[in-house]
């Protein structure tokens, strides 16, 4: 290969890279409005060709090594960008968002192979696209030597292209300067696109915005809780214990799917809250929600602080004894850095071989903790099941047929979920009998009388509920990805109750704070929400995502990007037309800031 084929091999490329790209906008949904369509026309050349011109740069000096390292080069990096691409589509089109960094982190890092669970079929797939691709990279080899171009087509070539993509920048910039929608929704369908912001330049320019953008809070010095707490615990104290069920749907506590837990329910002292929402659509911003009360947007503040939350804290200045027993990996997430920071002999993780069984290992290490405890102190247990994440549930669980391992390379929108829902619900019948275990447990030992117990999810499941083909979690914030069941047992309540109205994992903490602690701070000082039992109207529930941040006011669903575009859609997915109220929404906005000085 001679250097003058490296350029047409990576014109050619460039030309393959933007088909790929319309696997990003087949997800995303084209715009056909004069703006939308104009900004689709330069985004996909003007990015995509980037990423060709910087690939030839990479490659260029390998052509004084010789033809063969040069061909060599073209090939490999071509490869490797192009499986990354295929591999991005399939990620953007399930969650909405690229490979980053954190992504791969988590990929690779210890709870990887508990997180990401592929069939067999999906790494022949896997291995299959590779193969494709590394012959399709050699071929654009063939071709490129066949193919011979003057300089003033390479000329003509580039200059269309550097039109293309100032073009596709300015237009960004018009468009978010006037909030054009239709714009500003493209500009993350891309990976690795950060398009020319010029709101400062436009306004010294003398032009004046449409409408005035909702302005995002900024980062400060990290302050929490905004006040000293102001507590005195009621003896004897109550015991603390926490379950939580791995992508538990809100619709999966029901008879049918659980039926030892809904026995349970009937118990008194038992209260049903039907209209829960987590604080997120993953595990991340749902653990972090439910134990801090504010949204995982602080995560990174609050782990390089390694910054426990005040529910946590406090129980170990009463002298409480923990017990944390989670079936996946407390490192991925970090939760060993932030959630559970001051926890000392910390247990990162359970034994076992798959979901289901280091499940059992859990429950086990959580039933003799409480044999070996310290009688004499109160205990704070926390209880993290994994199966319903994997799907995965041993042989005696299989209760709803037909059930198939789920293949997220071969989902589309006409894909039956029921075979998929059925392995699911498996997954979840066998929780409820672990669930059932611990319950008996405590009340054999006596310690339900004295036990506060909360059994709730991290984050929903969808399951292409909302028929967009969307599958797993942290892909969008409807009530499929963010209902979740909610459980409350308080011996101190002793009517069994069921609840209507919307509480979220943010009420959490000033529950188990003012009923248990005895603190008489306003929740405003530690949390974003109040206590379960208070059925005042919430005028709205924030939620975070890895780049998100999501105010809901009522069943209107608004989502700030990290670009600071702005999408609205409603409870199951469908766009919403009319305008927010813009003082709850700018109020929501304020929750994203409230414990930065």
């Amino acid at each position: 290969m001679l250097p003058r084929n490296l350029f047409t091999f990576f014109l050619l490329q460039g030309f393959l890279w933007c088909l790929t790209a319309l696997g990003f906008f087949y997800s995303n949904g084209f715009y056909t409005d004069g703006w939308g369509l104009l900004f689709t026309l330069v985004f996909i050349p003007g990015q995509m060709f980037l990423f060709a011109w910087a690939f030839a740069l990479l490659c260029f000096p390998f052509k004084w090594i010789g033809p063969r390292a040069l061909a060599s080069a073209c090939v490999i990096s071509g490869s490797l960008f192009s499986f990354f691409l295929a591999a991005d589509i399939v990620v953007f089109a399930q969650y909405r968002f690229h490979i980053g960094i954190s992504l791969l982190e988590l990929f690779f890092g210890p709870a990887g192979r508990e997180i990401f669970i592929f069939s067999a079929g999906m790494w022949l797939l896997i291995v299959g696209l590779i193969l494709l691709i590394i012959s399709l990279e050699i071929g654009l080899v063939f071709l490129s030597k066949k193919i011979h171009l003057s300089g003033r087509v390479f000329l003509l070539i580039a200059g269309i292209w550097i039109v293309c993509f100032s073009l596709y920048n300015g237009v960004y910039a018009w468009g978010k300067f006037k909030m054009i929608p239709s714009v500003m929704a493209q500009s993350s369908v891309l990976p690795l696109a950060y398009p020319l912001s010029a709101n400062r330049r436009l306004e010294k320019w003398g032009f004046t915005h449409s409408q005035t953008p909702y302005q995002l809070p900024h980062k400060g010095s990290l302050t929490y809780p905004l006040q000293p707490l102001t507590c005195a615990a009621k003896t004897p104290l109550k015991n603390i214990l926490i379950i939580l069920v791995d992508s538990w749907r809100g619709d999966m506590l029901n008879p049918q799917v659980m039926p030892k837990l809904s026995s349970w329910l009937k118990h008194p002292g038992m209260h049903v809250f039907t209209n829960h929402l987590s604080g997120g659509n993953s595990t991340m911003g749902g653990v972090f929600s439910l134990f801090y009360a504010i949204p995982s947007s602080y995560w990174d503040d609050f782990t390089s602080e390694q910054l426990s939350p005040v529910i946590v804290t406090h129980a170990q200045e009463l002298g409480y004894e923990s017990g944390i027993f989670a079936s996946s990996n407390l490192s991925s997430p970090e939760f060993y850095r932030n959630v559970f920071a001051t926890i000392p002999n910390l247990r990162l993780g359970s034994a076992g071989n798959s979901s289901w069984a280091r499940d059992i290992n859990a429950v086990e290490d959580f039933e003799k903790f409480l044999q070996t405890r310290d009688t004499q102190k109160p205990f704070f247990g926390f209880i993290f099941l994994d199966a319903p994440h994997a799907y995965d549930y041993p042989a005696n669980a299989a209760r709803f047929t037909p059930a198939k391992p789920i293949n997220y390379l071969l989902l589309t929108h006409k894909t039956d979920p029921a075979p998929y829902l059925n392995r699911y619900k498996n997954a979840v019948y066998f929780n409820d009998g672990l669930i059932d275990q611990v319950l008996t447990s405590l009340k054999q030992q006596g310690l339900l009388k004295n036990t506060l117990i909360i059994l709730t999810g991290d984050h929903g499941q969808e399951l292409n509920d909302s028929h967009q083909n969307y599958w797993g979690h942290n892909s969008n914030f409807t009530d499929y990805q963010t209902k979740v069941p909610f459980v409350i047992y308080d011996p101190s309540r002793p009517q069994t109750t069921s609840y209507t109205h919307r509480t979220s994992h943010h009420d959490v903490a000033p529950t188990i704070l003012q009923d248990i602690y005895g603190c008489t701070n306003p929740p405003a000082d530690y949390a974003l929400g109040r206590s379960l039992f208070d059925q005042t109207p919430r005028p709205f529930t924030v939620f975070a995502g890895h780049t998100e941040k999501v105010i809901r006011i009522g069943d209107d669903i608004t989502v700030f990007n990290k670009f600071g575009g702005l999408n609205r859609y409603d409870a199951h997915l469908s766009p919403v037309q009319t305008s927010p109220d813009p003082d709850t929404l700018k109020e929501g906005l304020k929750a994203f800031g409230r414990f930065y000085k």
